[in-house]
């Protein structure tokens, strides 16, 4: 018989085989004492540095704190607020269920060390960052077993949810409801709400996603101010007073519109794509109405609808520090509406996104732009190409013994646009913007990269080594040929 470890025979055995031995098995048998040997070293050597190296012998506290760092905070505005681009179960009444990823980062962590493992599951702030979602009931489950005390965020389903998966699901959801404070919550109903939204008193924000016909949504029992609401035809009802944050999407506009009127104390509104369908008992604004609080305001605004002309003219905005004006996809032309709405713009205007703009018959809505004296950053999202060639021309205009427009425009961000760039222009607004204001200028494009000419380069070269301050970025960084160690452009 051999030691299994060093194969050597033991005293009164023979290491020649006998006749008719299966030479093959014994070498599998080898084979497989050299594998498990192997396994067993590997075994030892990462026990062995595990004890050696310093990160491994740090506290569970201090690698805590580190982990966190990898563990980004939860946007949970962007997933479930107006913004994403692939929307969620019910948006549209069909579709396939959202998908939930578990926490990558997670796994990755555990799966290092015991040390590692224990100090992950046991760290609450760490599972705070992700949402208790019921489209993946283990995720949610984990979430909340492992969040400890601490606030957390939840996306369930209500509705006509069968009440096997409410007691499943949604109870475990329920029976935490003290600590959640971002809850989103799909098919919504008026009934499923005045059951249940009650229970959530420690709400921050709440996203409601409606995907059913109803006759009302009530939230007057909220004491939630920052709210999200999608999908709903119907007359809403909230509690005016406590609204400082109002996101709307897919909502009637007659209905939005009185709203605004309504909620005294906003400080941020946003609309998104609202419908032209009508609704029974909304009560329109009159006359003037103003917004003591209103810093940010949003809407996608179409003149030949009588609502929308409605808020031009009656809506004043006394602190408004930025706006995010949006056209539809139809012909403008120019109206009384607009000239009311931009000469009560506030000189505390200082930031103007502008999106999906085009040139409409020979007319571009920047036209009433060019009066706001205090505006220091322009935003352009998908708007043509021919449109960014007026703004440039207006940017770079060069009339004789004037001040150029927007004199404190500091920056211009475009992210993506369709058709061809006037480089001319270009070249224009920074010889304009780099000399007579003294201030920097820069001019960044996001998602979108510009095939400069070589007569481009050459001349921003120039101007830069004369001592013109203005960049040219693209997605974040200095474009590289600009670079010089003359000049004040460093990449990040």
């Amino acid at each position: 018989m051999s030691c299994p470890y060093c194969l050597q025979t033991t005293p009164g055995t023979s290491s020649a085989f006998t006749r008719g031995k299966d030479i093959d098995a014994e070498i599998e048998h080898v084979e497989d004492l050299i594998s498990r040997l192997s396994a067993e070293r590997l075994r030892l050597c990462k026990k062995r540095n595990e004890m050696r190296s310093p990160i491994y012998s740090l506290p569970p506290e201090n690698l805590a704190l580190i982990f966190k760092f990898a563990c980004p905070p939860l946007d949970f505005s962007h997933k479930y607020g107006i913004d994403v681009v692939a929307p969620s179960i019910f948006l549209t009444g069909v579709g396939p269920l959202e998908k939930v990823v578990y926490p990558r980062i997670i796994g990755v962590l555990s799966a290092v060390s015991t040390l590692w493992n224990s100090t992950v599951s046991s760290t609450p702030s760490l599972w705070t960052s992700f949402v208790a979602n019921d489209m993946d009931v283990h995720l949610m489950k984990t979430v909340l077993a492992r969040s400890g005390n601490l606030p957390i965020s939840a996306s369930i389903t209500a509705g006509t949810t069968p009440s096997s998966y409410q007691s499943l699901v949604v109870a475990p959801i329920l029976q935490e409801a003290v600590r959640i404070h971002m809850l989103h919550v799909r098919n919504t109903s008026n009934i499923w709400l005045k059951e249940y939204l009650s229970r959530f008193a420690n709400l921050e924000l709440l996203c409601l996603q409606g995907g059913m016909e109803q006759d009302e949504l009530d939230l007057v029992g909220s004491s939630c101010t920052r709210l999200v609401l999608k999908r709903f035809n119907c007359c809403i009802t909230l509690s005016w007073s406590k609204i400082q944050v109002l996101h709307l999407t897919h909502v009637v506009v007659d209905v939005c519109l009185e709203i605004l009127e309504k909620c005294m104390n906003l400080i941020e509104f946003k609309l998104k794509n609202p419908t032209s369908s009508r609704v029974e008992g909304v009560q329109l604004p009159t006359s003037s109405f103003t917004l003591p609080h209103l810093e940010v305001f949003e809407w996608l605004v179409d003149v030949e609808n009588p609502v929308d002309c409605l808020m031009l003219r009656f809506t004043h905005m006394p602190v408004l520090n930025t706006l995010i004006w949006s056209e539809p996809q139809t012909d403008l032309i120019p109206s009384d509406a607009f000239s009311t709405f931009f000469e009560r713009l506030p000189p505390t205007l200082t930031a103007v996104q502008i999106q999906y703009c085009v040139v409409h018959s020979d007319f571009t809505i920047f036209s009433y732009f060019l009066n706001l004296p205090h505006v220091e950053d322009l935003v352009f999202r998908l708007c043509s190409g021919s449109f960014m060639n007026v703004v440039f021309d207006n940017l770079g205009s060069m009339a004789e013994n004037q001040l150029p427009v927007l004199p404190k425009l500091k920056s211009v961000y475009i992210d993506r646009f369709t058709g061809h760039l006037d480089q001319e222009k270009i070249l224009e607004t920074f010889r304009r913007r780099g000399t007579l204001l003294g201030n920097p200028f820069q001019l960044e494009f996001m998602k979108s990269r510009v095939e400069w000419t070589l007569e481009f380069q050459k001349e921003l070269k120039m101007m830069i080594e004369a001592g013109y301050k203005v960049e040219l970025w693209e997605n974040s960084e200095p474009v590289d040929w600009l670079f010089s160690s003359k000049n004040g452009v460093r990449p990040t």
